[in-house]
Protein backbone atom coordinates (compact mmCIF):
# COMPACT_ATOMS: atom_id res chain seq x y z
CA UNK A 1 0.00 0.00 0.00
CA UNK A 2 1.04 3.38 -0.77
CA UNK A 3 1.06 4.48 3.02
CA UNK A 4 -1.37 7.31 1.89
CA UNK A 5 -0.68 4.34 0.69
CA UNK A 6 -0.47 0.30 1.38
CA UNK A 7 -1.53 -1.99 4.40
CA UNK A 8 0.14 -4.91 5.63
CA UNK A 9 -0.97 -7.77 7.10
CA UNK A 10 0.47 -11.66 7.57
CA UNK A 11 -1.33 -14.70 8.03
CA UNK A 12 -0.47 -17.82 9.94
CA UNK A 13 -1.47 -21.04 8.33
CA UNK A 14 -2.44 -24.22 10.56
CA UNK A 15 0.38 -26.36 10.25
CA UNK A 16 -0.96 -29.41 7.19
CA UNK A 17 -2.67 -32.55 8.52
CA UNK A 18 -1.51 -35.65 6.90
CA UNK A 19 -4.14 -36.13 4.13
CA UNK A 20 -3.75 -32.90 2.75
CA UNK A 21 -0.25 -33.29 2.09
CA UNK A 22 -0.54 -36.46 0.48
CA UNK A 23 -2.91 -35.17 -2.04
CA UNK A 24 -0.17 -32.45 -2.95
CA UNK A 25 -1.57 -30.83 -5.92
CA UNK A 26 -5.18 -32.02 -6.29
CA UNK A 27 -5.94 -29.80 -3.18
CA UNK A 28 -8.84 -27.87 -3.26
CA UNK A 29 -8.77 -24.20 -3.94
CA UNK A 30 -10.25 -22.74 -0.58
CA UNK A 31 -7.18 -25.10 1.19
CA UNK A 32 -4.87 -23.55 -0.98
CA UNK A 33 -5.88 -20.31 0.83
CA UNK A 34 -6.96 -21.31 3.93
CA UNK A 35 -6.39 -18.73 6.76
CA UNK A 36 -7.60 -17.70 9.73
CA UNK A 37 -8.20 -13.73 10.23
CA UNK A 38 -7.66 -13.36 13.76
CA UNK A 39 -3.92 -14.27 13.20
CA UNK A 40 -3.15 -11.21 11.23
CA UNK A 41 -0.42 -9.35 11.73
CA UNK A 42 1.55 -6.74 9.87
CA UNK A 43 4.10 -8.03 7.51
CA UNK A 44 7.05 -6.32 6.57
CA UNK A 45 10.44 -6.18 4.94
CA UNK A 46 11.95 -9.97 5.20
CA UNK A 47 8.93 -11.47 4.79
CA UNK A 48 8.91 -13.63 1.41
CA UNK A 49 4.93 -13.68 0.68
CA UNK A 50 6.16 -9.69 -0.03
CA UNK A 51 9.02 -10.60 -2.43
CA UNK A 52 6.82 -13.79 -4.04
CA UNK A 53 4.87 -12.56 -7.77
CA UNK A 54 1.26 -13.16 -6.22
CA UNK A 55 -1.10 -15.73 -8.32
CA UNK A 56 -4.04 -14.99 -10.17
CA UNK A 57 -7.43 -15.95 -8.59
CA UNK A 58 -9.45 -18.36 -10.77
CA UNK A 59 -12.32 -16.27 -12.07
CA UNK A 60 -14.83 -19.13 -10.55
CA UNK A 61 -13.49 -18.06 -7.51
CA UNK A 62 -13.99 -14.47 -7.79
CA UNK A 63 -17.45 -14.72 -5.97
CA UNK A 64 -16.68 -17.69 -3.55
CA UNK A 65 -16.65 -17.02 0.38
CA UNK A 66 -12.79 -17.48 0.45
CA UNK A 67 -12.50 -14.33 -1.15
CA UNK A 68 -14.86 -12.40 -0.48
CA UNK A 69 -13.85 -13.28 3.04
CA UNK A 70 -10.32 -11.97 2.34
CA UNK A 71 -11.58 -8.64 0.60
CA UNK A 72 -13.58 -7.87 3.82
CA UNK A 73 -10.65 -8.11 5.82
CA UNK A 74 -8.64 -6.17 3.70
CA UNK A 75 -11.38 -3.64 4.16
CA UNK A 76 -11.61 -3.32 7.49
CA UNK A 77 -7.88 -3.52 8.10
CA UNK A 78 -7.57 -0.64 5.63
CA UNK A 79 -10.13 1.66 7.78
CA UNK A 80 -8.50 0.94 10.62
CA UNK A 81 -4.97 2.57 9.35
CA UNK A 82 -4.28 6.27 9.90
CA UNK A 83 -2.09 6.56 6.76
CA UNK A 84 -3.88 3.39 4.88
CA UNK A 85 -4.92 4.72 1.28
CA UNK A 86 -4.86 1.19 -0.97
CA UNK A 87 -4.04 -2.66 0.19
CA UNK A 88 -2.58 -5.73 -1.47
CA UNK A 89 -3.71 -9.22 -0.62
CA UNK A 90 0.15 -9.90 0.21
CA UNK A 91 0.00 -7.33 2.37
CA UNK A 92 -2.19 -9.20 4.30
CA UNK A 93 -0.10 -12.58 3.58
CA UNK A 94 -1.99 -13.52 0.80
CA UNK A 95 -0.22 -14.15 -2.28
CA UNK A 96 -3.07 -13.80 -4.89
CA UNK A 97 -3.02 -10.69 -7.52
CA UNK A 98 -5.58 -8.28 -5.91
CA UNK A 99 -6.02 -4.88 -4.05
CA UNK A 100 -8.60 -2.20 -2.68
CA UNK A 101 -8.53 1.13 -3.28
CA UNK A 102 -9.95 2.86 -0.34
CA UNK A 103 -13.41 5.31 -0.97
CA UNK A 104 -13.19 9.10 -1.09
CA UNK A 105 -15.35 8.88 1.99
CA UNK A 106 -13.06 7.22 4.39
CA UNK A 107 -10.07 9.07 2.39
CA UNK A 108 -11.34 12.48 3.28
CA UNK A 109 -12.27 11.81 6.37
CA UNK A 110 -8.50 10.86 7.68
CA UNK A 111 -7.12 13.62 5.50
CA UNK A 112 -9.79 16.40 7.64
CA UNK A 113 -8.83 14.66 10.93
CA UNK A 114 -5.27 15.54 10.25
CA UNK A 115 -5.73 18.71 8.62
CA UNK A 116 -7.77 20.10 11.83
CA UNK A 117 -4.82 18.22 13.81
CA UNK A 118 -2.38 21.02 12.27
CA UNK A 119 -5.17 23.61 11.79
CA UNK A 120 -4.56 23.77 8.16
CA UNK A 121 -7.48 24.13 5.60
CA UNK A 122 -8.71 20.90 4.19
CA UNK A 123 -8.61 20.43 0.31
CA UNK A 124 -9.93 17.64 -1.28
CA UNK A 125 -8.72 17.82 -4.91
CA UNK A 126 -5.94 15.09 -4.70
CA UNK A 127 -8.88 12.45 -3.92
CA UNK A 128 -10.78 13.57 -7.31
CA UNK A 129 -11.38 9.98 -9.55
CA UNK A 130 -11.52 8.26 -6.92
CA UNK A 131 -14.38 5.67 -6.29
CA UNK A 132 -16.58 6.75 -3.52
CA UNK A 133 -16.85 3.31 -1.71
CA UNK A 134 -13.75 0.84 -0.92
CA UNK A 135 -13.16 -0.59 -4.63
CA UNK A 136 -11.41 -4.35 -5.33
CA UNK A 137 -9.37 -5.00 -8.17
CA UNK A 138 -8.92 -8.60 -8.79
CA UNK A 139 -6.21 -9.96 -11.01
CA UNK A 140 -5.54 -6.12 -12.35
CA UNK A 141 -3.32 -5.35 -15.40
CA UNK A 142 -1.85 -2.08 -15.81
CA UNK A 143 -2.34 -1.60 -19.61
CA UNK A 144 -1.55 2.01 -19.82
CA UNK A 145 1.00 4.78 -17.90
CA UNK A 146 1.51 8.12 -19.58
CA UNK A 147 5.72 8.36 -20.63
CA UNK A 148 6.13 11.75 -18.31
CA UNK A 149 7.42 11.31 -13.96
CA UNK A 150 7.20 12.91 -11.65
CA UNK A 151 8.78 12.17 -8.06
CA UNK A 152 5.85 10.87 -5.66
CA UNK A 153 6.42 11.09 -2.09
CA UNK A 154 6.00 7.62 -1.08
CA UNK A 155 5.62 5.21 1.75
CA UNK A 156 4.59 1.70 2.75
CA UNK A 157 2.99 0.07 6.08
CA UNK A 158 5.69 -2.98 5.26
CA UNK A 159 8.45 -0.56 5.73
CA UNK A 160 7.58 0.71 8.72
CA UNK A 161 9.32 4.26 9.85
CA UNK A 162 11.04 5.30 6.28
CA UNK A 163 9.78 7.62 3.68
CA UNK A 164 11.25 7.97 0.37
CA UNK A 165 11.24 9.70 -3.12
CA UNK A 166 10.07 7.36 -6.16
CA UNK A 167 9.87 8.45 -10.09
CA UNK A 168 5.57 7.33 -11.05
CA UNK A 169 3.78 8.44 -14.30
CA UNK A 170 1.04 10.56 -14.00
CA UNK A 171 -1.55 9.02 -15.84
CA UNK A 172 -2.36 4.99 -15.58
CA UNK A 173 -5.26 2.82 -16.81
CA UNK A 174 -6.13 -0.52 -14.99
CA UNK A 175 -8.15 -3.45 -16.02
CA UNK A 176 -9.46 -5.94 -13.60
CA UNK A 177 -12.43 -7.72 -12.18
CA UNK A 178 -14.33 -6.27 -9.58
CA UNK A 179 -15.95 -8.38 -6.61
CA UNK A 180 -19.10 -9.65 -8.99
CA UNK A 181 -16.64 -10.99 -11.28
CA UNK A 182 -17.29 -8.37 -14.09
CA UNK A 183 -14.34 -6.89 -15.38
CA UNK A 184 -14.12 -2.91 -15.90
CA UNK A 185 -11.40 -0.35 -16.63
CA UNK A 186 -10.43 2.45 -14.71
CA UNK A 187 -8.57 6.11 -15.70
CA UNK A 188 -6.63 7.74 -13.11
CA UNK A 189 -4.27 11.00 -12.91
CA UNK A 190 -2.18 12.01 -10.36
CA UNK A 191 -2.57 10.19 -6.63
CA UNK A 192 -5.10 7.71 -7.77
CA UNK A 193 -2.74 6.57 -10.99
CA UNK A 194 0.11 6.77 -8.02
CA UNK A 195 -1.40 4.34 -6.33
CA UNK A 196 -1.86 1.62 -9.07
CA UNK A 197 1.38 1.36 -9.61
CA UNK A 198 2.53 1.07 -6.00
CA UNK A 199 0.09 -1.90 -5.71
CA UNK A 200 0.95 -3.24 -8.92
CA UNK A 201 4.46 -3.44 -7.71
CA UNK A 202 3.72 -5.13 -4.67
CA UNK A 203 1.91 -7.66 -6.40
CA UNK A 204 5.09 -8.57 -8.68
CA UNK A 205 7.34 -8.38 -5.51
CA UNK A 206 7.91 -5.24 -5.52
CA UNK A 207 8.75 -2.64 -2.65
CA UNK A 208 8.71 1.58 -2.91
CA UNK A 209 12.13 1.39 -1.73
CA UNK A 210 13.72 -0.76 -4.40
CA UNK A 211 12.67 2.16 -7.29
CA UNK A 212 12.78 4.81 -4.39
CA UNK A 213 15.65 8.06 -5.43
CA UNK A 214 15.91 8.64 -2.11
CA UNK A 215 14.80 6.57 1.19
CA UNK A 216 14.17 8.87 5.09
CA UNK A 217 13.41 8.21 7.98
CA UNK A 218 10.51 9.17 9.23
CA UNK A 219 11.99 11.19 12.14
CA UNK A 220 13.67 13.02 8.87
CA UNK A 221 9.87 14.13 7.68
CA UNK A 222 8.84 15.51 10.70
Amino acid sequence: MVQETAVCRRVKRQPARASTVLRGLALPFFWLYSYDSTMRSIVQTGDPVLRAIAKEIPLDQIGSSRIRSIIADMKLLLGKEEFGVAIAAPQVGESLRMFVVAGSAALKRKYSEKKREKGETEDYEKFEGHPTDDEAYINPILIKTSRGKKDKHEGCLSVRGKWGEVPRAEKATVRAYNERGEKFERGASGFLAHIFQHEMDHLDGILYIDKATSVYDDADKK
